[in-house]
Protein backbone atom coordinates (compact mmCIF):
# COMPACT_ATOMS: atom_id res chain seq x y z
CA UNK A 1 0.00 0.00 0.00
CA UNK A 2 2.75 2.33 1.03
CA UNK A 3 3.52 2.06 -2.78
CA UNK A 4 1.13 4.88 -3.77
CA UNK A 5 2.00 7.17 -0.62
CA UNK A 6 2.95 10.66 -1.97
CA UNK A 7 6.82 11.00 -2.62
CA UNK A 8 7.99 12.53 0.20
CA UNK A 9 6.12 9.29 2.41
CA UNK A 10 4.22 12.00 4.66
CA UNK A 11 0.95 11.45 4.04
CA UNK A 12 -0.99 8.25 3.43
CA UNK A 13 -4.10 7.79 1.09
CA UNK A 14 -4.93 4.45 2.91
CA UNK A 15 -4.86 5.17 6.46
CA UNK A 16 -7.34 2.83 7.93
CA UNK A 17 -5.73 0.16 6.02
CA UNK A 18 -2.74 1.25 7.42
CA UNK A 19 -4.51 1.33 10.99
CA UNK A 20 -5.17 -2.45 10.36
CA UNK A 21 -2.24 -3.56 9.05
CA UNK A 22 -0.23 -2.54 12.33
CA UNK A 23 -3.16 -3.79 14.68
CA UNK A 24 -3.37 -7.29 12.36
CA UNK A 25 -0.64 -8.29 9.85
CA UNK A 26 0.09 -7.27 6.50
CA UNK A 27 1.60 -9.71 4.37
CA UNK A 28 4.71 -8.29 2.57
CA UNK A 29 4.75 -11.30 -0.01
CA UNK A 30 0.92 -11.68 -1.27
CA UNK A 31 -0.28 -12.76 -4.70
CA UNK A 32 -3.56 -12.69 -6.27
CA UNK A 33 -4.27 -15.97 -7.85
CA UNK A 34 -3.60 -14.42 -11.24
CA UNK A 35 -2.88 -11.17 -13.01
CA UNK A 36 -5.98 -10.53 -14.42
CA UNK A 37 -9.79 -9.70 -13.03
CA UNK A 38 -11.94 -13.28 -13.96
CA UNK A 39 -9.06 -16.04 -13.43
CA UNK A 40 -8.13 -13.56 -10.22
CA UNK A 41 -11.67 -13.77 -8.59
CA UNK A 42 -11.94 -17.30 -9.37
CA UNK A 43 -9.12 -18.82 -7.51
CA UNK A 44 -10.25 -16.60 -4.34
CA UNK A 45 -13.36 -18.36 -4.49
CA UNK A 46 -12.63 -22.29 -5.30
CA UNK A 47 -9.25 -21.96 -3.88
CA UNK A 48 -7.98 -23.82 -6.77
CA UNK A 49 -6.12 -22.88 -10.24
CA UNK A 50 -7.45 -22.16 -13.41
CA UNK A 51 -6.59 -25.08 -14.68
CA UNK A 52 -8.85 -26.75 -12.57
CA UNK A 53 -11.61 -24.47 -12.53
CA UNK A 54 -11.19 -23.91 -16.55
CA UNK A 55 -11.45 -19.78 -16.05
CA UNK A 56 -8.15 -18.81 -17.61
CA UNK A 57 -9.75 -15.65 -19.58
CA UNK A 58 -11.46 -12.97 -18.82
CA UNK A 59 -15.93 -13.31 -19.21
CA UNK A 60 -17.22 -10.41 -21.02
CA UNK A 61 -20.64 -8.82 -21.17
CA UNK A 62 -21.88 -11.13 -23.99
CA UNK A 63 -20.55 -14.50 -22.38
CA UNK A 64 -23.19 -17.10 -21.98
CA UNK A 65 -21.64 -19.01 -19.03
CA UNK A 66 -18.89 -18.15 -16.64
CA UNK A 67 -17.73 -20.25 -13.41
CA UNK A 68 -18.10 -23.93 -14.17
CA UNK A 69 -21.55 -25.07 -11.93
CA UNK A 70 -19.38 -27.89 -10.50
CA UNK A 71 -16.80 -25.66 -8.96
CA UNK A 72 -17.74 -24.74 -5.14
CA UNK A 73 -17.71 -21.20 -3.81
CA UNK A 74 -16.47 -20.40 -0.53
CA UNK A 75 -19.95 -18.55 -0.21
CA UNK A 76 -21.57 -22.14 -1.07
CA UNK A 77 -19.34 -24.15 1.14
CA UNK A 78 -20.42 -21.39 4.27
CA UNK A 79 -24.04 -21.09 2.85
CA UNK A 80 -24.63 -24.66 3.69
CA UNK A 81 -22.74 -24.16 6.92
CA UNK A 82 -25.59 -21.86 8.22
CA UNK A 83 -23.90 -18.32 6.94
CA UNK A 84 -26.16 -15.64 5.49
CA UNK A 85 -23.75 -14.42 2.60
CA UNK A 86 -24.09 -11.05 0.86
CA UNK A 87 -21.82 -9.43 -2.13
CA UNK A 88 -21.25 -6.21 -3.28
CA UNK A 89 -19.14 -4.84 -6.26
CA UNK A 90 -17.84 -6.41 -9.22
CA UNK A 91 -18.50 -10.17 -10.05
CA UNK A 92 -17.34 -10.81 -13.62
CA UNK A 93 -17.92 -15.11 -13.28
CA UNK A 94 -20.90 -14.63 -15.37
CA UNK A 95 -24.47 -13.10 -15.78
CA UNK A 96 -26.78 -15.57 -16.94
CA UNK A 97 -29.04 -16.99 -14.46
CA UNK A 98 -26.88 -20.54 -13.77
CA UNK A 99 -23.62 -18.13 -12.98
CA UNK A 100 -25.05 -15.17 -11.12
CA UNK A 101 -23.85 -14.59 -7.67
CA UNK A 102 -27.77 -15.36 -6.60
CA UNK A 103 -27.01 -19.17 -7.72
CA UNK A 104 -23.75 -19.49 -6.67
CA UNK A 105 -24.04 -19.24 -3.14
CA UNK A 106 -24.93 -15.84 -1.99
CA UNK A 107 -28.68 -14.44 -0.80
CA UNK A 108 -27.92 -11.28 -1.69
CA UNK A 109 -26.28 -9.31 -4.62
CA UNK A 110 -25.63 -5.61 -5.34
CA UNK A 111 -23.40 -4.71 -7.81
CA UNK A 112 -21.42 -4.57 -11.11
CA UNK A 113 -21.25 -7.76 -13.43
CA UNK A 114 -18.38 -7.36 -14.90
CA UNK A 115 -15.55 -4.18 -14.93
CA UNK A 116 -16.86 -0.69 -15.15
CA UNK A 117 -15.15 0.00 -18.39
CA UNK A 118 -16.82 -2.69 -20.47
CA UNK A 119 -19.74 -0.44 -21.72
CA UNK A 120 -20.58 3.50 -21.38
CA UNK A 121 -21.45 5.21 -18.52
CA UNK A 122 -22.95 9.12 -17.87
CA UNK A 123 -20.33 10.03 -15.26
CA UNK A 124 -17.46 9.10 -17.53
CA UNK A 125 -15.04 9.73 -14.69
CA UNK A 126 -11.16 9.22 -15.49
CA UNK A 127 -9.76 7.05 -17.99
CA UNK A 128 -6.97 6.80 -20.87
CA UNK A 129 -8.19 7.65 -23.32
CA UNK A 130 -11.24 9.30 -21.74
CA UNK A 131 -14.47 7.33 -22.40
CA UNK A 132 -17.56 8.34 -24.29
CA UNK A 133 -20.17 8.87 -22.09
CA UNK A 134 -23.76 7.43 -23.52
CA UNK A 135 -26.03 8.49 -25.88
CA UNK A 136 -29.52 9.92 -24.23
CA UNK A 137 -31.22 8.82 -27.29
CA UNK A 138 -31.19 7.83 -31.12
CA UNK A 139 -31.60 4.06 -32.58
CA UNK A 140 -33.28 1.57 -30.07
CA UNK A 141 -31.22 -1.41 -29.31
CA UNK A 142 -33.33 -3.28 -31.36
CA UNK A 143 -32.19 -1.39 -34.90
CA UNK A 144 -28.44 -0.59 -33.46
CA UNK A 145 -26.07 -1.74 -35.67
CA UNK A 146 -24.45 -5.22 -35.37
CA UNK A 147 -20.86 -3.77 -34.51
CA UNK A 148 -22.30 -1.02 -32.27
CA UNK A 149 -20.37 -1.38 -28.67
CA UNK A 150 -23.03 1.10 -26.83
CA UNK A 151 -23.71 -1.07 -23.89
CA UNK A 152 -24.65 0.57 -20.65
CA UNK A 153 -22.69 -0.87 -18.06
CA UNK A 154 -25.37 -2.14 -15.65
CA UNK A 155 -26.04 -1.96 -11.87
CA UNK A 156 -28.24 -5.17 -9.94
CA UNK A 157 -29.79 -5.87 -6.73
CA UNK A 158 -30.14 -9.62 -6.67
CA UNK A 159 -31.33 -10.28 -10.19
CA UNK A 160 -32.56 -7.38 -11.23
CA UNK A 161 -31.07 -4.30 -12.85
CA UNK A 162 -31.99 -1.33 -11.24
CA UNK A 163 -30.11 1.35 -13.16
CA UNK A 164 -28.32 0.88 -16.62
CA UNK A 165 -25.84 2.84 -17.17
CA UNK A 166 -25.05 2.98 -13.38
CA UNK A 167 -23.88 5.93 -11.59
CA UNK A 168 -20.31 5.74 -11.06
CA UNK A 169 -19.71 8.77 -8.71
CA UNK A 170 -21.74 7.52 -5.88
CA UNK A 171 -21.11 3.55 -6.13
CA UNK A 172 -18.88 3.41 -3.26
CA UNK A 173 -21.23 5.80 -1.09
CA UNK A 174 -24.11 2.73 -2.12
CA UNK A 175 -21.42 -0.03 -1.26
CA UNK A 176 -21.08 1.23 1.62
CA UNK A 177 -24.68 1.40 2.83
CA UNK A 178 -25.68 -1.77 1.26
CA UNK A 179 -22.85 -3.57 3.26
CA UNK A 180 -23.49 -1.59 6.35
CA UNK A 181 -27.53 -2.39 5.91
CA UNK A 182 -26.34 -6.27 5.43
CA UNK A 183 -24.24 -6.28 8.44
CA UNK A 184 -26.93 -4.60 10.60
CA UNK A 185 -29.73 -6.83 9.69
CA UNK A 186 -31.69 -7.56 13.04
CA UNK A 187 -33.51 -10.06 11.55
CA UNK A 188 -31.27 -13.09 12.18
CA UNK A 189 -28.75 -14.17 14.08
CA UNK A 190 -26.73 -16.16 11.94
CA UNK A 191 -23.34 -15.91 11.29
CA UNK A 192 -22.16 -13.95 7.66
CA UNK A 193 -19.60 -13.67 4.89
CA UNK A 194 -19.76 -10.61 2.71
CA UNK A 195 -17.76 -10.31 0.00
CA UNK A 196 -17.11 -6.42 -0.97
CA UNK A 197 -15.25 -6.54 -4.60
CA UNK A 198 -15.17 -2.78 -4.74
CA UNK A 199 -14.93 -0.98 -8.55
CA UNK A 200 -12.23 0.87 -7.29
CA UNK A 201 -9.58 0.66 -8.35
CA UNK A 202 -10.35 0.02 -11.53
CA UNK A 203 -10.76 2.66 -14.85
CA UNK A 204 -12.36 4.54 -15.51
CA UNK A 205 -12.13 6.25 -11.93
CA UNK A 206 -14.24 8.34 -9.89
CA UNK A 207 -15.48 9.66 -6.24
CA UNK A 208 -17.38 11.97 -4.97
CA UNK A 209 -16.32 15.54 -4.26
CA UNK A 210 -17.90 15.50 -1.01
CA UNK A 211 -15.53 13.18 0.22
CA UNK A 212 -12.75 15.24 -0.24
CA UNK A 213 -11.06 18.30 1.37
CA UNK A 214 -11.32 21.92 -0.90
CA UNK A 215 -7.56 22.08 -0.20
CA UNK A 216 -6.63 18.17 -0.79
CA UNK A 217 -3.99 18.27 -3.67
CA UNK A 218 -3.77 14.88 -4.50
CA UNK A 219 -4.10 13.36 -7.70
CA UNK A 220 -7.11 11.29 -9.58
CA UNK A 221 -5.33 7.88 -8.65
CA UNK A 222 -4.92 9.32 -4.76
CA UNK A 223 -8.51 10.86 -4.37
CA UNK A 224 -9.87 7.64 -5.58
CA UNK A 225 -7.74 5.03 -3.46
CA UNK A 226 -8.59 7.15 -0.32
CA UNK A 227 -12.38 6.63 -1.23
CA UNK A 228 -11.91 3.13 -1.11
CA UNK A 229 -9.91 3.36 2.04
CA UNK A 230 -13.00 5.27 3.21
CA UNK A 231 -15.50 2.90 2.03
CA UNK A 232 -13.53 -0.14 4.08
CA UNK A 233 -13.54 1.87 7.08
CA UNK A 234 -17.55 2.45 7.00
CA UNK A 235 -17.98 -0.97 6.43
CA UNK A 236 -15.66 -1.74 9.50
CA UNK A 237 -17.67 0.87 11.55
CA UNK A 238 -21.18 -1.28 10.93
CA UNK A 239 -19.01 -4.50 12.49
CA UNK A 240 -18.07 -2.38 15.53
CA UNK A 241 -21.47 -0.65 16.38
CA UNK A 242 -22.91 -4.18 16.17
CA UNK A 243 -20.44 -5.12 18.65
CA UNK A 244 -19.29 -8.51 16.61
CA UNK A 245 -16.00 -6.99 16.01
CA UNK A 246 -14.44 -9.66 17.71
CA UNK A 247 -15.87 -12.57 16.09
CA UNK A 248 -15.17 -10.98 12.73
CA UNK A 249 -11.88 -11.07 10.16
CA UNK A 250 -11.65 -8.88 7.70
CA UNK A 251 -9.42 -9.68 4.54
CA UNK A 252 -8.26 -7.10 2.32
CA UNK A 253 -6.41 -8.16 -1.01
CA UNK A 254 -6.40 -6.99 -4.52
CA UNK A 255 -7.34 -9.13 -7.14
CA UNK A 256 -3.97 -8.20 -9.95
CA UNK A 257 -1.23 -5.61 -10.01
CA UNK A 258 -1.56 -2.04 -11.87
CA UNK A 259 -2.89 -1.89 -15.40
CA UNK A 260 0.20 0.13 -16.63
CA UNK A 261 -0.85 1.52 -19.79
CA UNK A 262 -3.55 3.96 -18.01
CA UNK A 263 -0.10 5.38 -16.81
CA UNK A 264 -1.07 7.73 -13.66
CA UNK A 265 -4.57 6.38 -13.11
CA UNK A 266 -3.39 3.03 -12.80
CA UNK A 267 -1.27 3.61 -9.35
CA UNK A 268 2.35 1.78 -8.65
CA UNK A 269 3.75 -1.32 -8.54
CA UNK A 270 6.63 0.21 -5.82
CA UNK A 271 10.16 -1.61 -6.70
CA UNK A 272 8.37 -4.88 -8.08
CA UNK A 273 9.13 -3.40 -11.75
CA UNK A 274 10.22 -6.04 -13.89
CA UNK A 275 13.42 -4.63 -14.56
CA UNK A 276 14.76 -7.53 -16.87
CA UNK A 277 11.86 -6.57 -19.00
CA UNK A 278 12.71 -3.07 -19.42
CA UNK A 279 16.40 -3.22 -19.78
CA UNK A 280 17.10 -6.50 -21.90
CA UNK A 281 13.40 -7.86 -23.12
CA UNK A 282 12.40 -4.73 -25.67
CA UNK A 283 10.48 -3.14 -22.81
CA UNK A 284 6.67 -2.95 -22.51
CA UNK A 285 4.54 -3.47 -19.14
CA UNK A 286 5.64 -5.67 -16.33
CA UNK A 287 2.26 -5.61 -14.12
CA UNK A 288 -1.49 -6.35 -14.98
CA UNK A 289 -1.69 -9.50 -17.51
CA UNK A 290 1.86 -10.68 -16.67
CA UNK A 291 3.98 -13.26 -14.81
CA UNK A 292 6.14 -10.17 -13.62
CA UNK A 293 5.99 -9.79 -9.40
CA UNK A 294 4.14 -6.29 -10.88
CA UNK A 295 1.21 -8.27 -12.28
CA UNK A 296 0.34 -10.66 -9.30
CA UNK A 297 2.00 -9.07 -6.10
CA UNK A 298 -0.89 -7.25 -4.09
CA UNK A 299 -1.45 -5.64 -0.67
CA UNK A 300 -2.92 -7.97 1.87
CA UNK A 301 -3.73 -7.50 5.00
CA UNK A 302 -5.92 -9.88 7.79
CA UNK A 303 -7.58 -8.03 10.99
CA UNK A 304 -9.28 -9.66 14.04
CA UNK A 305 -9.15 -7.92 17.21
CA UNK A 306 -8.50 -10.33 20.03
CA UNK A 307 -7.53 -13.23 17.65
CA UNK A 308 -4.70 -11.92 15.83
CA UNK A 309 -1.41 -10.75 17.36
CA UNK A 310 0.27 -7.11 16.11
CA UNK A 311 2.83 -8.46 13.87
CA UNK A 312 5.65 -5.91 13.39
CA UNK A 313 5.43 -2.98 11.24
CA UNK A 314 7.62 -4.95 8.90
CA UNK A 315 4.79 -7.50 8.27
CA UNK A 316 4.99 -10.82 7.62
CA UNK A 317 7.31 -11.89 5.15
CA UNK A 318 5.47 -15.51 4.53
CA UNK A 319 4.62 -16.38 1.20
CA UNK A 320 0.86 -16.20 1.06
CA UNK A 321 -1.99 -16.21 -2.02
CA UNK A 322 -5.55 -15.17 -2.62
CA UNK A 323 -6.26 -19.06 -3.02
CA UNK A 324 -5.72 -19.26 0.72
CA UNK A 325 -8.51 -17.41 1.85
CA UNK A 326 -11.08 -20.11 0.70
CA UNK A 327 -9.35 -23.10 3.30
CA UNK A 328 -8.31 -20.44 5.96
CA UNK A 329 -11.87 -19.16 6.26
CA UNK A 330 -13.46 -22.76 6.20
CA UNK A 331 -10.90 -23.95 8.63
CA UNK A 332 -11.51 -20.93 10.95
CA UNK A 333 -15.14 -21.45 10.92
CA UNK A 334 -14.85 -25.29 11.36
CA UNK A 335 -16.31 -26.13 7.82
CA UNK A 336 -15.02 -29.20 5.99
CA UNK A 337 -14.26 -28.55 2.29
CA UNK A 338 -15.66 -30.42 -0.30
CA UNK A 339 -13.19 -33.88 -0.92
CA UNK A 340 -13.82 -34.91 -4.65
CA UNK A 341 -11.18 -31.96 -5.68
CA UNK A 342 -7.57 -31.15 -4.88
CA UNK A 343 -6.70 -27.53 -3.70
CA UNK A 344 -3.99 -25.21 -4.99
CA UNK A 345 -4.86 -23.19 -1.60
CA UNK A 346 -3.32 -23.67 1.62
CA UNK A 347 -5.05 -23.03 5.45
CA UNK A 348 -3.14 -20.42 6.66
CA UNK A 349 -4.69 -20.09 10.17
CA UNK A 350 -1.68 -20.75 12.28
CA UNK A 351 0.26 -18.20 10.92
CA UNK A 352 -2.78 -15.82 11.40
CA UNK A 353 -3.60 -17.24 15.22
CA UNK A 354 0.63 -16.78 16.17
CA UNK A 355 1.20 -20.21 15.74
CA UNK A 356 4.03 -21.67 14.45
CA UNK A 357 4.10 -21.74 10.94
CA UNK A 358 6.08 -21.43 7.31
CA UNK A 359 6.63 -21.66 3.98
CA UNK A 360 9.93 -22.03 3.47
CA UNK A 361 9.47 -24.71 0.75
CA UNK A 362 5.97 -23.66 -0.49
CA UNK A 363 5.47 -23.82 -4.24
CA UNK A 364 3.40 -21.06 -6.33
CA UNK A 365 2.39 -21.52 -9.47
CA UNK A 366 1.43 -17.69 -11.60
CA UNK A 367 -0.79 -18.67 -14.64
CA UNK A 368 -0.06 -16.77 -18.06
CA UNK A 369 -3.35 -14.05 -18.71
CA UNK A 370 -2.29 -13.65 -22.59
CA UNK A 371 -2.71 -16.77 -24.06
CA UNK A 372 -0.32 -15.95 -27.01
CA UNK A 373 2.87 -18.07 -27.14
CA UNK A 374 1.54 -20.44 -24.36
CA UNK A 375 -2.45 -21.24 -23.78
CA UNK A 376 -4.24 -19.05 -21.50
CA UNK A 377 -3.86 -21.10 -17.97
CA UNK A 378 -0.19 -22.34 -18.28
CA UNK A 379 2.07 -21.39 -15.55
CA UNK A 380 4.24 -19.49 -17.10
CA UNK A 381 6.31 -18.63 -14.08
CA UNK A 382 6.82 -20.63 -10.72
CA UNK A 383 8.02 -19.56 -7.49
CA UNK A 384 9.71 -22.11 -5.40
CA UNK A 385 10.88 -20.58 -1.85
CA UNK A 386 13.06 -17.09 -2.75
CA UNK A 387 13.09 -18.21 -6.32
CA UNK A 388 11.04 -17.29 -9.17
CA UNK A 389 11.63 -19.21 -12.85
CA UNK A 390 9.44 -17.17 -15.46
CA UNK A 391 9.09 -18.50 -18.73
CA UNK A 392 7.12 -15.98 -20.79
CA UNK A 393 7.93 -12.19 -21.34
CA UNK A 394 6.75 -9.51 -23.00
CA UNK A 395 2.98 -8.89 -24.46
CA UNK A 396 2.10 -6.45 -22.34
CA UNK A 397 2.22 -2.17 -22.90
CA UNK A 398 3.43 0.34 -20.76
CA UNK A 399 2.48 4.33 -19.91
CA UNK A 400 3.92 5.16 -23.74
CA UNK A 401 1.84 2.49 -25.19
CA UNK A 402 5.37 0.47 -26.07
CA UNK A 403 5.70 -3.26 -26.20
CA UNK A 404 7.06 -6.17 -27.47
CA UNK A 405 5.17 -9.62 -28.59
CA UNK A 406 5.29 -12.43 -26.11
CA UNK A 407 8.84 -14.15 -25.48
CA UNK A 408 9.00 -17.70 -24.35
CA UNK A 409 12.16 -19.31 -22.51
CA UNK A 410 12.86 -22.77 -21.68
CA UNK A 411 14.82 -23.07 -19.87
CA UNK A 412 13.20 -20.04 -17.81
CA UNK A 413 15.04 -16.96 -16.64
CA UNK A 414 15.33 -17.46 -12.50
CA UNK A 415 15.38 -14.58 -10.34
CA UNK A 416 16.26 -14.56 -6.78
CA UNK A 417 13.66 -12.41 -5.02
CA UNK A 418 14.98 -11.58 -2.03
CA UNK A 419 18.30 -10.46 -3.20
CA UNK A 420 16.53 -8.63 -6.48
CA UNK A 421 12.87 -7.87 -5.83
CA UNK A 422 13.24 -5.74 -9.11
CA UNK A 423 13.45 -9.03 -11.07
CA UNK A 424 16.62 -7.47 -13.00
CA UNK A 425 19.32 -9.84 -12.53
CA UNK A 426 18.82 -13.54 -13.44
CA UNK A 427 20.92 -16.47 -12.57
CA UNK A 428 23.63 -17.47 -14.92
CA UNK A 429 21.91 -20.87 -16.42
CA UNK A 430 25.39 -22.31 -16.05
CA UNK A 431 25.94 -21.82 -12.20
CA UNK A 432 25.19 -24.60 -9.70
CA UNK A 433 22.58 -22.46 -8.00
CA UNK A 434 20.62 -22.51 -11.60
CA UNK A 435 20.89 -26.07 -12.04
CA UNK A 436 19.69 -26.62 -8.34
CA UNK A 437 16.24 -24.14 -8.61
CA UNK A 438 15.70 -24.94 -12.31
CA UNK A 439 15.20 -28.81 -11.07
CA UNK A 440 13.25 -28.15 -8.44
CA UNK A 441 10.74 -26.09 -10.94
CA UNK A 442 10.92 -28.83 -12.85
CA UNK A 443 9.90 -31.07 -10.63
CA UNK A 444 6.88 -28.73 -9.31
CA UNK A 445 5.39 -28.85 -12.77
CA UNK A 446 5.51 -31.89 -13.33
CA UNK A 447 3.87 -33.20 -10.26
CA UNK A 448 0.89 -30.34 -10.98
CA UNK A 449 0.35 -31.03 -14.37
CA UNK A 450 -0.06 -34.93 -12.33
CA UNK A 451 -2.20 -33.85 -9.86
CA UNK A 452 -4.71 -31.80 -12.50
CA UNK A 453 -4.93 -34.82 -14.74
CA UNK A 454 -6.15 -36.80 -12.16
CA UNK A 455 -7.93 -34.16 -10.16
CA UNK A 456 -12.03 -33.48 -10.66
CA UNK A 457 -11.40 -30.73 -13.17
CA UNK A 458 -13.53 -28.32 -16.04
CA UNK A 459 -13.31 -26.53 -18.82
CA UNK A 460 -15.40 -23.46 -18.90
CA UNK A 461 -17.38 -22.19 -21.72
CA UNK A 462 -15.95 -18.69 -23.08
CA UNK A 463 -18.89 -18.76 -26.39
CA UNK A 464 -19.66 -15.61 -26.61
CA UNK A 465 -23.67 -14.20 -27.93
CA UNK A 466 -25.17 -11.09 -28.11
CA UNK A 467 -28.06 -12.13 -26.57
CA UNK A 468 -26.82 -12.62 -23.10
CA UNK A 469 -26.07 -9.42 -22.83
CA UNK A 470 -27.38 -7.65 -19.56
CA UNK A 471 -30.28 -5.04 -20.39
CA UNK A 472 -33.17 -3.71 -18.62
CA UNK A 473 -34.59 -1.67 -21.23
CA UNK A 474 -34.14 -3.29 -25.11
CA UNK A 475 -36.33 -0.66 -26.51
CA UNK A 476 -33.90 2.21 -25.20
CA UNK A 477 -30.76 3.38 -27.02
CA UNK A 478 -28.02 1.49 -24.51
CA UNK A 479 -30.39 -0.06 -22.22
CA UNK A 480 -31.06 2.94 -20.74
CA UNK A 481 -33.23 2.64 -17.38
CA UNK A 482 -33.75 3.69 -14.00
CA UNK A 483 -35.79 1.71 -11.02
Amino acid sequence: MRANWNPDNSVSDTPFLDGISLAGIRFEDFHSAASACTPSRAGLLTGRLGKRTGVVGLFTPFSVAGLPTNETTLAETLKAAGYRTGMIGKWHLGTTEDYHPISRGFDSYFGLPYSNDMGCVDDTGYNLPPDTPCPEDGFTMKSRPPDDECLAVPLYHNRDIIEQPVNLTSLADRYAKMATKFIKDESTTEPFLLYAAFTHMHVPLSFMDHNQSDSDDRGVYRKTLLEMDSTIRAISQAINETHQENNTIIWVSGDNGPWEEKCDLAGNTGPFIGHWQRLQGGGGGTSKFTVWEGGHRVPGVVFWPGSIPPFPDTGSEELISALDIYPTVAALANVSLPGDRVYDGIDVSDLLLGKPFSTKDRVLFHPNCIGIESTAGDFDAVRVGDFKAIYQTGGAFDCERNGVPPEYHDPPLIFNLREDPLESTPLDRASEQYQYVYQKVVEALREIEHSIQTDNTTVADYTADPRAEPCCNPDHVCCRCQN
